[in-house]
This record gives C-alpha cells, structure tokens and sequence, in this order.
C-alpha cells in the first residue's frame, strides 16, 4: 500500500475526501439507535469477510478484534495495538449476512444485502450520533475503494479529522438536531 492515504491504483489516485464526502450515506436516529444505511461496492461475501474477519477489518475500521467476528462468544477489539481493548462480544449472527456485536458501550448491528450495508449503532448517549456517523461514514468509504480495487489506507481516529470528519460531524448535528457535545470516550 503506499504510504500516504491518497493511495493509487496504477495512474489513478484515489480522492478519497471527495468519496468520503459523496458516499451515498442515508442516516436516521429511531430511539437511541443510529442508523445507516450505504451502497457500497463488493459482493455479499467480501462485505462480510469485510466485517467479520479481523485482518480485513484492520485495513478500514476501528473495530479490530483479536478472533474472527463469526460467532456468538466474548471478543475483544484495539484500534491500534497500543490502546486498552474494549468489548467486541458477538451477541448474534446470522448465516453469512448479519451480525450483532458490542463495541465498548455501543452494539452494533449490521445486515448485507447485495450492494448494501445496514448499519444499526445502538448508543449509550443518541447525542453522540453525529460523532459516530461521521466516522463510520470516512471508514465506509475508505472500505468502498477497497473493494473497487484501489490501494486506500485505513483512515480511522485522528487521522480522519484531515478528510473532512469535522464537516460531516457538523452536517450531522445539524441533521439530527443535536447541539454540539462532548465526543464519545475512546
């Protein structure tokens, strides 16, 4: 992979800030759960190797757990190797298209059907939603031009702050009608 997060795939590199920026994301709140739901390339099984296994989820997502996310039974889950581990427990699944899983105090839900991802983030706070749908919207698409074919680093944390996180942090809290607050603690 190269080493800086335009990456390239021959000739072509890839604008990642504007893919983030123009992924096809539809998000809603019901209750205290955060939904998403995005077109995203790939088939069926490269989306749920995608969420499931932990070598391929440490190439586009802040959940990396230390097993396979294929079964019901306790995980844990680093970001980076350095940092504390935090609840990654699988709570169900379902064939090779579903899966629940925590992630620290949040549990997530994600259905595959082809071409597209659904996404339920069960929050402890719904007001930390803007902060949560922004950061899964960079990951997804750095996913996305993964599974186009094109060499994209993992963009997760901090380094997200330098596509365009802090833009779609706002035009959530707008969307959702929540003040600006506090972001959720890592």
């Amino acid at each position: 992979m190269s080493s800086d997060s335009t990456g390239t795939e021959g000739a072509h590199p890839v604008d990642i800030d504007a893919r983030i920026r123009d992924l096809p994301v539809r998000a809603e709140i019901a209750d205290d759960t955060l939904i998403l739901e995005v077109d995203i390339a790939g088939t069926e099984e490269q989306l749920w190797r995608a969420i499931t296994d932990p070598e391929q989820l440490a190439r586009w997502s802040p959940v990396v757990p230390d097993r396979p996310l294929t079964e019901v039974g306790p995980a844990l889950s680093r970001e980076t190797p350095d940092e504390d581990p935090v609840a990654a427990d699988v709570l169900a699944t379902a064939g090779q298209h579903a899966l629940t899983h925590r992630w620290g105090d949040a549990t997530m839900g994600w259905m595959i059907e082809e071409g597209r991802l659904d996404i339920q983030v069960g929050l402890p706070d719904v007001q930390q939603a803007q902060y949560f749908a922004a950061g899964w919207q960079v990951c997804l698409a750095v996913l996305d031009a993964q599974l186009s074919g094109l060499d994209q680093e993992r963009i997760v944390g901090m380094d997200a702050t330098d596509h365009g996180w802090e833009e779609l942090r706002a035009r959530y809290a707008e969307e959702f009608g929540h003040p600006d607050g506090e972001p959720p603690e890592a």
